[in-house]
């Protein structure tokens, strides 16, 4: 386990419950903090109060969608490192949240050497510009 990996605070938000412990029990087994969130509205009162390092967000949900969430987040936390999940052909809400400056959008099933890279590569502080990972 790499030590320094329990200072990387990570937000996952995503409906599909089983996504979110199979994803969180993969990060926390590296080391990682994680939090969970099943929604939209529900991320974005967690990020009032906590700056997570790095923020994966189902792009389709229900209510609030992932573009909708991202928006609500930066009105808080204008420098959220935001990553784009997605199974689905979504290019238009894709193309806006990458314009918003959104950091990323990963491609599920997620590729899980992938989705270390990017926490990794935002140990430091989210990168500027945006990476597409499909």
């Amino acid at each position: 386990m790499n030590s320094t990996a329990e200072k990387v605070n990570i937000l996952i938000v995503d409906d599909n419950i089983s996504l979110l412990k199979t994803l969180s029990l993969i990060l926390l087994r590296k080391g990682y903090q994680v939090t969970l969130a099943s929604n939209g509205m529900e991320a974005v009162e967690m990020s009032r109060t906590t700056a997570f390092n790095l923020i994966f967000t189902d792009v389709k949900m229900p209510d609030v969608d992932g573009v909708e969430t991202f928006r609500r987040i930066r009105r808080y936390r204008p420098d959220a490192c935001i990553v784009m999940m997605t199974a689905y052909a979504v290019d238009e809400l894709i193309k806006q949240a990458l314009a918003e400056g959104a950091y990323g959008v990963i491609n599920k099933p997620l590729d899980m050497e992938k989705v270390i890279s990017l926490i990794e590569k935002t140990r430091t502080g989210c990168p500027k510009g945006s990476i597409l990972v499909i």
